[in-house]
């Protein structure tokens, strides 16, 4: 009964009227090892993103990531990692992203690191969280000079439908760096494939 209480919310959610609310919408789906990870995205603007990560190559979680929209092609190096913090329902973390664009200009290539905190349970195999971000940005021209760029707002829930699959949902929205002025708020259905 679960599986198709979930199964009847994703097709809620991609359905046209339901995605008239959100600027972007995506489904993702990853294949994951317990040191490896491949995931296809594919965004309501036909952009196609494809990434690549690790877990076990660095103390810290690896991943690249080739996006292309439009006919221009846009790269990503991440390095982060999460934690929980002790034994309450918290956790936080931080990332940094080299991305750099196929014009190769020093003004598009930019590191951005983002610190993040949140809160997850697990109540029945459904583990719903909400994350708040802040970015720090700085260009290849002045690599030193961080400038806080923007922070996000994140709520989700991941389901484990069983021992091999993960179903994500979640909804994010960028916001200004002091939370306020509401910017792009998109919608993405994840399912994970374990192997």
């Amino acid at each position: 009964m679960k599986h198709i209480a979930i199964f009847a919310v994703a097709a809620m959610i991609s359905t046209s009227a339901m995605a008239a609310d959100y600027d972007n919408t995506s489904v993702k789906i990853t294949a994951k090892t317990d040191a490896f990870h491949i995931s296809m995205k594919a965004p309501e603007t036909g952009a196609q993103e494809l990434a690549l990560g690790s877990s076990t190559l660095a103390p810290v979680d690896l991943e690249a990531k080739w996006t292309r929209n439009s006919g221009v092609e846009n790269y990503e190096l991440k390095a982060g990692k999460s934690m929980d913090l002790g034994l309450t329902p918290l956790y936080a973390g931080a990332s940094a992203v080299y991305a750099f664009g196929d014009s190769y200009t020093s003004d598009t290539r930019t590191v951005t690191v983002t610190p993040h905190i949140g809160a997850s349970t697990d109540v029945m195999g459904i583990a719903p969280y909400a994350e708040v971000g802040l970015a720090f940005q700085a260009t290849q021209n002045e690599i030193t000079d961080f400038d806080r760029n923007s922070s996000y707002l994140e709520v989700g829930a991941t389901y484990a439908m069983n021992t091999a699959l993960d179903m994500k949902v979640s909804v994010s929205e960028a916001r200004a760096v002091d939370f306020a002025n509401p910017g792009d708020r998109q919608i993405e259905v994840g399912f994970t494939v374990k192997f």
